[in-house]
Order: C-alpha cells, then structure tokens, then sequence
C-alpha cells in the first residue's frame, strides 16, 4: 500500500493517500481497511517523527521538499511487515525512523530508503540504504514460500490470489511441456503451478523481480524453472524463445499491466499461435481491445472474474483463450 506525504509549507505533515481529482492533494488517514489493524499507528508514528525531524514533504508542481512515499506490505500468512520510505534526493535524519516505529509498538521485519529523484509522481526509486533487515519479506501462497522485494509485483490480496490460481490452473490444464509466465513479476503465478508442466520459463522487465524470482525457485526446489529480466516485447522478437513457444506442448499464462498488451506481444501471439493460453487482465478496457485484435485467431472458451479488490470498481479477468481451427 503506497501513502503519500504531502501538507502546506509550515502546517502539519500529512500522511495518507491523494485526493480524488486532486493529484497535489493528500487526505490524512489514521487508519486503513486494506491493511492490519496496527497500520494507523504505524503511519501515526512515522507522521510525528517527519514533524519532529522539520522533514519539508515534497510538493508535486514546484518539485521541491523531501518527503515522497510511505510504502507498506505485508505478508498476511506470515505476519512480516515492511517498511519502505520513498524521499527525494537529501539525507535522512539519524536513526529517528526506527526509534518511532519502536515506540510506536507495530512489529517492522525490514526497513528500507530509496531515493526517487525524478519528476515522475511514483512510488519507487533506487534503494539508498537497508536500515534494518533483509530488504524483503516472505508471503506464503498455495503452500509456497515467496520472497517480495519492494519493487516487486505481488498480489496484494493473498486469499483472492488463491482463488486466482485455482481458475488459471483449472483453464491450463495439465501435462504441457513448457508453461510460459509473461510479466512474471515474482514469478508467483508460474512457480504456483508448476505441476501443470515439466518446465518453466517466466519473462519480466524488472531486475528486482527477476532476482526474486530465481531466489524464491531455487527455495522451493524447482529445477525446471528459469527467468529472463526481458521487456515482452524483447522476448517476442527473440527466435531462441519463438521456436520454443510454437512447439506443440507450450501453454502461456499472460498477466500484463494495466495498460494491456504491447504491440509485439499481441503480433507473436497472432503470427505464432500458441495452441492455449491464459490471459489474466487487471483493465477490462485493455482486455477488450486486445481480445478483438485477437479475435482471428484466438476465441475465447471461457471467462471468469474474480473480485480480488472488494468494495471498489476494480476486477480481475481470466481467460482462457485457444487457437481456432486452421489458423
């Protein structure tokens, strides 16, 4: 979960999540739903030591202050929590973040400071310092241990991931020879499954990912996984992967960004069909104009969402896709 600093020069520091409509807007939270019950200490502690420490919040039209992002997650099956603080380039105070959330009582497994000096209003920067820790946390999912760095994708809802997975397994079937895992992340998806095929070969641009991936493989033992830190559209112009992706046993569980498909993807999966596979989408706008570009060569056999974000107009779409006959 990603909370925003923000405030008026010389007024509170405000710690929460941005207006809607108001992009340089922070609404103060003191608690959150999405999280455990300790969260709103958490960011009461964190809201205090920045007033203390006279920390200036970053303000999104003149690019000046200090103060960007307060990144929280937390393994819900093993109770690890972590801790991420996102500033502009600067230097942090002394160890008064740490004296805060200890006095504050809310247990931290790892605390980490990454510096986002760009324009860019994200979340994520390049990590400066691990302050206490490892730098990851360990969440549990269909029995499997995973380690989540703080820039790696990992469904924030663990119970509806379950639920996710059982309607990719039961779509993909079993017995392939080569399950493809496209925007991998963590490698949660392809790892969970792996009983659905003999080997594993995952795809995702992020490098913090990719290690995390090949960390959390070589913990479970599964020898016939590998990951590759390439851009999708890269991997689809790539002939090493092509020939392996056309051979008569490959399936695909494909998971992209909001945003959909890119360009190259949606060729190779056009101009070198693969005989079924699996699109799970977060953006059902994305999901239709993707399935139309498709539709030639590809029909859908089924579809089913899944509510992984309760109470908001947010789901996820999974859907099992085959090859039409003489395509």
């Amino acid at each position: 979960m990603e909370f925003a600093f923000g405030g008026l020069k010389d007024g509170p520091v405000l710690l929460g999540l941005r207006q809607r409509g108001k992009f340089d807007r922070v609404v103060d939270l003191s608690e959150c739903f999405l999280l455990s019950p300790d969260t709103g200490r958490l960011l009461s502690a964190v809201r205090g030591w920045a007033t203390a420490a006279g920390l200036p919040t970053y303000h999104l039209k003149s690019h000046k202050g200090f103060l960007r992002y307060l990144v929280v997650r937390e393994g819900k099956n093993t109770g690890q929590r972590m801790v991420c603080l996102v500033t502009a380039e600067g230097e942090l105070p002394g160890a008064g973040l740490l004296a805060a959330l200890d006095a504050a009582g809310v247990p931290v497994d790892t605390v980490i400071w990454t510096i986002n000096a760009g324009l860019s209003d994200t979340a994520q920067g390049v990590p400066r310092g691990i302050l206490r820790g490892t730098g990851t946390i360990d969440e549990v999912l269909r029995g499997k241990r995973f380690q989540i760095s703080p820039s790696t994708f990992f469904q924030t809802n663990t119970g509806g991931a379950d639920v996710l997975l059982d309607v990719i397994g039961e779509f993909l079937g079993r017995g392939a020879e080569i399950l493809f895992d496209l925007y991998c992340g963590s490698g949660s998806i392809g790892l969970a499954l792996m009983d659905r095929a003999r080997r594993l070969i995952g795809v995702e641009l992020n490098p913090a990912a990719v290690e995390d991936a090949r960390a959390n493989a070589r913990r479970q033992g599964a020898d016939g996984a590998e990951f590759h830190a390439l851009d999708a559209a890269a991997f689809a112009r790539s002939s090493d992967f092509q020939n392996l992706w056309t051979s008569p046993g490959s399936v695909a569980v494909v998971d992209p960004p909001r945003p959909g498909l890119q360009p190259d993807v949606r060729r190779l999966l056009v101009e070198k069909p693969v005989a079924r596979w699996v699109y799970v989408s977060c953006n059902p706008e994305a999901l239709v104009r993707d399935l139309t570009a498709l539709s030639l060569v590809y029909h859908p056999v089924v579809v089913q969402p899944v509510d992984l974000f309760p109470h908001t107009p947010h789901v996820e779409t999974v859907v099992l896709l085959e090859r039409r006959p003489g395509t």
